[in-house]
Formats: structure tokens, C-alpha cells, sequence
């Protein structure tokens, strides 16, 4: 026996020694895991935060996408307890909101890129919103367009408002959008836990994560007061928890996981009900090929099942009592046309969505709107109210790389087309996550063409399969030759970080320049 200077310790006075201290168990354990995180991964978390943040105070508020609709909807839960009116009510934002908007110049500027706030008249508004009765800030009620969304994030956002240290508007609009931020942080670490169930090289779980982390328009909505971000990261713990579930089995625990984070992703967005058919899909691969006890896959089912229908009605009776339609999960995905479907014109508007127009297909349904404007320009641009771009050579240069990229991946699926036989349950339920999303989104698209003028689908809503489009990646990188596959990887990050940095500039010249 020795002590920790190295010298011997006779037996016997071995019990005289100090004790060294010891933490308590819990925090002895937080220490370990702490230690046992990789450096590369607590660097990725570490910059989520920091440029999250930075989003955040960048942005002027209420300048995010319908961000003044959601502020009032959280506001409005945490003041009063229940959501505003889709139809009706006494305003649609309240009279605190109303005011900071327009004598701050917020909303003015909407759609007018020269214009800029009155950062001036901080200090002159907000001392007057201090001295507003408590019943102008519980009086924004209706129509809100957002009022049909399930009240997950909104009571989130509500405990944020509560919460905030500086209890003035602007500051609690402040501590709404850091909350944000911190999901945006939680995706990045799920994405480098999902990145570990697919690479067992360690710059592949770098690559995909890093990509996630330094999207640009990830970056840019967890700088703001939107529901999307918790979708992003309900989607990306909803893919972790199906890729445990297919490697190692069909336990109750995995099971329920697996159905409750589905029916979470329902009870934040009604896009989140995109994640319900590759979660049923999932759990059925896993109980197929482990066959469990027949008590075993009743509890399993029962328990799961109950988890995933408890979120389902709850988003349910929420969203249709604060309708006023009768209907539920409104926008983009409860919207009902007065035409009958028809699959021909559906066809027709995949159509012309991803291939050129022809002379043969059903007259066009709404405005010449396809794959460029969501895959590319509003998935990594049209920032702020969409009036923040990049310039049109950077579109052009994205939309190659893309090209480049599916390429890319349809030759890396047909070279290793063994492995992925091998690994068929991971391809389809990858596989299934993406196709169940633009399912959805393209046939409410179409669905409100038959409405409207508006197809209603734009970039961010692709987010949820972001750890998707950070694995595709990683892996094309990683099959090529072994001395080129890692400087693919380090200029495709490159490339990434000059992309992400010119958002940021960019947004900050249309609100301080």
C-alpha cells in the first residue's frame, strides 16, 4: 500500500491515514459522465450555445418567422393559463406587445429591408410598459393564427417567461429565445449520440454532428421564439431512440420511448405527426426480428400505445377547443380544401415541384414554386421575415453542391448497396423518417393549393430530418478513399462555417447597418 506521494505505508497505520474526500454519489456520477464526454462533442454543444445565443441578441424581436404570434401565445398561457383564439378574442397580440411593436419600430419594418428599429427609444418604451396595468398584457386573446398548434412548446415558453431574470417584455422575449436556444443545444448533442449509433470513426460522428451544429438556418430559429426548434430536437431524439431500439431490442423501456417521443412531436406541431409512421414502423421491425413472449409484446404495446394516444388526445382537445373551428391541428396541416382529392393533380404537382413543367400535365395549381425555393433558398436562406438573403451567386453555388451531393449518395448507395442489405432495418426506418415528413408536407401543400394561392411549405419545415441530412453526408464523405475521405470532410465544413458566418453577417447588416 503507498500514499499518494508514492511511498510505502506500513500495514498498520494504513487506518490512520486521511480519508480522501468523496463526492455524494449523484454528483460523483454527473462528474464521471462529465469526464467521460469527448471533447470534440462538448466543443460542438459549447459553440450551439454560444451562436444560438448570439442569434438571439442579433435579431431584433419580434422579427423572427410569425415570432410575434407565438410570443403572444406563450405570453398569454403563462399570464392566463389557456392559449388565444384562432377566431375572435380581444386582439392578437396584447396591448404590451402591440405597443413595443410599433413604437420600437418592430413590425413596421417587416418586408422593408432599408427600414430599422428605433433601438433609441428602448429605454423611454420599456418604462412605460413597466407602468401598464397587469390586464394589457393578458389581453391579446385573438385571432392568432397559431392558435391551433398543441400547447408543448407554448407552456415550455411560458415557464421561460416566468422564470426570466429581467421581467421586463423585452427581457423575458429575451430569456423566450435563450430556452430556445437551449433545445437547439439539446439537438446537437442527440445528433452526436445518433451519429454514434451509425460511424464508429470518430471524425464521421465529428462531421455529421458539425454540420448540424453549423447549419445556418437551425442556427438562425433557435434565435428565435418558434416551435419548430423543439420539433427539431423531438425528431432527433425520436431517430436516437429507433436506432437503440433496432440494435438493441424491443425492451418496454425502448418501446415507450420510441411511441412517447412520436406523440410529443404531435403534441408540439401538427408536423410532428410526421413522426408517428416511422415510429409504428420501427417498433414492428424490432418486435419482428426478436419475436418477444406474447405478455412481454402486450405490455410493451399497451404501454407504448397508451403513451402515444394519452399525447394525441391531449393535443387533440387542446388544439379543437382554441380552434373555433371545430377543427384541430391547424396551419399549414389542419387545413381542409373544399375541392376532392385527386390523385392525377397530385401527381401533376410533384411534377412540376421537382422535375420542369410539361404541356401534358393539369393546369398548375398556385405559383411556380418548387424544389429550388424550399430545398435551397429557404432551407439555408430567407432569414428574418424572409427578407434576408444571401446573394443570388450563393444560391446558384448551394444548388450545384446539391446536386453534387444526391449524386454522390445514389452512387455510394448502388457501390455499397451489401452494406446497406445489411443494415436494411436502419436504411428503412431512415428512410421511412424522410418520406413520412414530405409526405405530409406535400400533400397539405397541395391541399391548401386547392384553398389558395399559397403552397405553404418552405425550408425550415424540412428541419426535423436535419440529423438525416448530416448522416447523408458524413457517409458519402466516409466512403471515399481513405486518404481523401477526411479532407472532404474538413472542406465541407469549411464550406459550412463560411455559409454560416455570412447568414450571420448578413442578418446583422439588415437590422444594425
Amino acid at each position: 500500500m503507498s500514499d499518494p506521494t508514492g511511498q510505502l505505508v506500513p500495514p498498520g497505520r494504513a487506518s490512520a491515514q486521511p480519508r480522501a474526500f468523496r463526492l455524494p454519489t449523484p454528483a460523483a456520477a454527473l462528474a464521471r459522465r462529465a469526464r467521460a464526454i469527448p471533447p470534440a462533442a462538448a466543443i460542438l454543444v459549447v459553440l450551439a450555445l454560444v451562436q444560438g445565443l448570439a442569434w438571439a441578441a442579433m435579431t431584433a424581436p419580434f422579427n423572427g418567422p410569425d415570432e410575434p404570434a407565438h410570443i403572444a401565445y406563450a405570453q398569454l398561457l403563462a399570464e392566463t393559463g389557456h392559449g388565444p383564439k384562432a377566431l375572435g378574442g380581444t386582439g392578437t397580440v396584447s396591448t404590451e406587445v402591440g405597443r413595443a411593436e410599433y413604437e420600437l419600430n418592430l413590425v413596421p419594418i417587416f418586408a422593408h429591408a432599408d427600414a430599422r428599429p428605433t433601438f433609441s427609444a428602448v429605454d423611454r418604451v420599456s418604462r412605460a410598459l413597466e407602468r401598464l396595468p397587469a390586464s394589457q398584457r393578458t389581453d391579446g386573446t385573438g385571432p392568432n393564427a397559431v392558435a391551433q398548434n398543441p400547447p408543448l412548446y407554448y407552456a415550455y415558453e411560458a415557464v421561460a417567461y416566468r422564470l426570466s431574470p429581467a421581467q421586463s417584455l423585452l427581457g423575458r422575449v429575451f430569456a423566450m429565445r435563450a430556452a430556445n436556444v437551449l433545445l437547439y443545444a439539446v439537438t446537437v448533442a442527440l445528433m452526436w449520440l445518433v451519429a454514434g449509433e451509425i460511424f464508429a470513426r470518430q471524425w464521421l460522428r465529428l462531421l455529421a454532428t458539425g454540420i448540424v451544429a453549423l447549419h445556418p438556418k437551425l442556427a438562425s430559429m433557435a434565435g428565435n421564439v418558434n416551435p419548430d426548434t423543439m420539433l427539431v430536437t423531438i425528431s432527433t431524439a425520436s431517430l436516437l431512440a429507433g436506432l437503440r431500439l433496432l440494435r438493441r431490442g424491443p425492451t418496454t423501456g425502448g418501446v415507450v420511448a420510441v411511441a412517447l417521443l412520436a406523440g410529443l412531436g404531435a403534441l408540439t406541431h401538427g408536423r410532428g405527426l410526421a413522426l408517428i409512421p416511422p415510429a409504428l414502423l420501427v417498433i414492428a421491425i424490432a418486435w419482428i426480428r426478436a419475436r418477444p413472449g406474447r405478455w412481454a409484446l402486450a405490455r410493451q404495446a399497451v404501454l407504448g400505445g397508451g403513451a402515444l394516444l394519452a399525447c394525441l388526445a391531449v393535443a387533440f382537445l387542446w388544439t379543437k377547443a382554441d380552434s373555433g373551428t371545430g377543427g384541430a391541428f391547424g396551419g399549414e396541416v389542419g387545413r381542409a380544401a373544399t375541392e376532392p382529392f385527386s390523385v392525377g393533380a397530385f401527381l401533376s404537382y410533384l411534377w412540376r415541384f421537382y422535375l420542369p413543367d410539361v404541356s401534358f400535365l393539369t393546369p398548375r395549381l398556385g405559383p411556380p414554386y418548387g424544389y429550388r425555393q424550399v430545398f435551397i433558398e429557404t432551407f439555408f436562406g430567407g432569414y428574418g421575415n424572409y427578407e434576408v438573403n444571401f446573394r443570388p451567386h450563393i444560391y446558384v453555388w448551394l444548388q450545384r453542391l446539391a446536386f453534387v451531393g444526391l449524386v454522390g449518395l445514389a452512387a455510394t448507395t448502388a457501390i455499397r448497396f451489401r452494406a446497406i442489405r445489411a443494415r436494411w432495418p436502419v436504411v428503412l426506418f431512415a428512410v421511412s423518417t424522410f418520406v413520412s415528413l414530405l409526405a405530409l408536407l406535400h400533400i397539405s401543400s397541395y391541399r391548401d393549393l386547392q384553398v389558395g394561392g399559397d403552397p405553404l411549405l418552405t425550408g425550415r419545415y424540412l428541419l426535423p430530418c436535419i440529423a438525416l441530412f448530416g448522416l447523408a453526408i458524413a457517409w458519402v464523405v466516409g466512403s471515399l478513399p481513405r486518404r481523401l475521405a477526411p479532407l472532404a470532410g474538413a472542406v465541407g465544413l469549411a464550406a459550412f462555417v463560411l455559409v454560416d458566418v455570412e447568414a450571420f453577417l448578413i442578418n446583422a447588416q439588415r437590422f444594425y447597418g
